[in-house]
């Protein structure tokens, strides 16, 4: 029998437990649509050569594990995400594991999780898979956000933008995005794209990645390509704020912070 009492899990543990608004539309009901804060821990997972059949089952049957952590009201959902791009032999992760809390409360207990609670009810064979986890692949990297603003967050592609803003002008940018989210809602309306999350980069905190993200969601890849090549957001603005200077509202957006990184991801699971 063992143990965890720790809040900083042993590499197995945290494998198990797998924990950027975000999911796929099968999922959407998880992550309230509020702009309550929502703490989300994503953890971005090296396949081992060889070992893609077989992670894919390792997180089959963590997914019973999260699903059961749901229904007992412990987590609001889990999701699993395959990188689209960056990708390839060089690139530092390939899968994403999304895990939503509703407190630090949720969160700290996740840290309590023993094995035996982990692996209750585990048939022979699903055991044998857990306990191989550490085979399958590589904990590259935990890291913690905080979701502050959204609209109908879930689909099934995403592009994570993540974003540093100047000093001093982090509730700057907020507050912008916030200005923002009736636009994103319009978008969404239109059809352009199908979700819409903005929120902080908490732990760790690092200049170079950025200390908060965006997300847009699409339900299709070509639906992503399609409103990164169009003029949507322009469109959407002016019919939320005809009065106001579309051109002056970007370069006062832009002239808070300035953009680290973007990825694509696509939904492969998630709890129901």
């Amino acid at each position: 029998m063992r143990n965890t009492k720790s809040f900083f899990l042993p590499i197995k543990v945290l494998a198990l437990i797998a924990l950027y608004c975000l999911v796929s539309a099968k999922v959407k009901a998880q992550t309230p649509t509020a702009t309550e804060p929502v703490y989300i821990q994503r953890e971005y997972m090296k396949v081992m050569p060889g070992m893609w059949d077989d992670y894919l089952k390792v997180e089959q049957v963590w997914k019973a594990v999260h699903q059961r952590r749901k229904d007992e009201g412990k987590i609001l959902g889990w999701t699993l995400y395959r990188s689209i791009y960056p990708s390839g032999t060089n690139a530092e992760y390939d899968y994403m594991t999304v895990t939503r809390f509703k407190s630090g409360k949720e969160l700290e207990e996740a840290g309590k999780m023993t094995w035996d609670y982990i692996t209750k009810g585990m048939s022979k064979e699903d055991l044998a898979i857990a306990d191989n986890t550490e085979k399958t692949r590589d904990l590259v990297a935990t890291r913690l956000y905080c979701m502050t603003e959204c609209v109908t967050p879930g689909a099934d592609f995403m592009k994570i933008t993540n974003l540093q803003t100047f000093p001093g002008k982090g509730a700057e940018l907020a507050q912008h995005e916030k200005m923002m989210k009736p636009v994103f809602e319009a978008a969404t309306k239109m059809g352009s794209i199908a979700s819409w999350t903005f929120g902080s980069i908490m732990y760790p905190y690092n200049p170079e990645v950025g200390n908060y993200y965006r997300i847009i969601g699409t339900n299709s890849l070509d639906d992503m390509l399609k409103a990164e090549t169009s003029n949507y957001i322009e469109t959407a603005f002016k019919k939320v704020y005809p009065n106001k200077d579309y051109k002056a509202t970007m370069d006062a957006i832009r002239g808070t912070m300035s953009i680290k990184s973007s990825e694509l991801w696509v939904v492969v699971d998630a709890t129901k």
